[in-house]
């Protein structure tokens, strides 16, 4: 499958399928301090096993701090077969707009 890269904007849309997860990559840490609502916590560095962590049934959106490893997990899970985005900008891009 193919990445699809998303705006912070767009996220909202994609989450009222109850068939999408969002994702946060950042570490146990920085997830605890602040996270997108619904956001599951699933840390790249520690704990990234796409065939222990991910279901095919689901798309995933993915986000990191500012978007470098949500692409780097993106592709790797879009090679796999999943349908994954990934959000431009990371969660920084939410806090520059919205101004957390």
């Amino acid at each position: 499958m193919s990445v699809r890269a998303i705006g912070i904007r767009e996220v909202e849309g994609y989450l009222s399928d109850p068939h999408t997860k969002l994702v946060d990559l950042r570490s146990r840490e920085e997830y605890e301090l602040s996270h997108l609502e619904g956001a599951i916590n699933i840390p790249y560095e520690e704990e990234f096993q796409p065939e222990k962590s991910f279901d095919r049934n689901y798309r995933y959106i993915l986000y990191c701090d500012r978007g470098g490893v949500s692409l780097k997990a993106a592709r790797r899970l879009g090679g796999m077969g999943y349908e994954v985005c990934m959000v431009i900008g990371g969660l920084k891009a939410f806090e520059e707009l919205y101004g957390e």
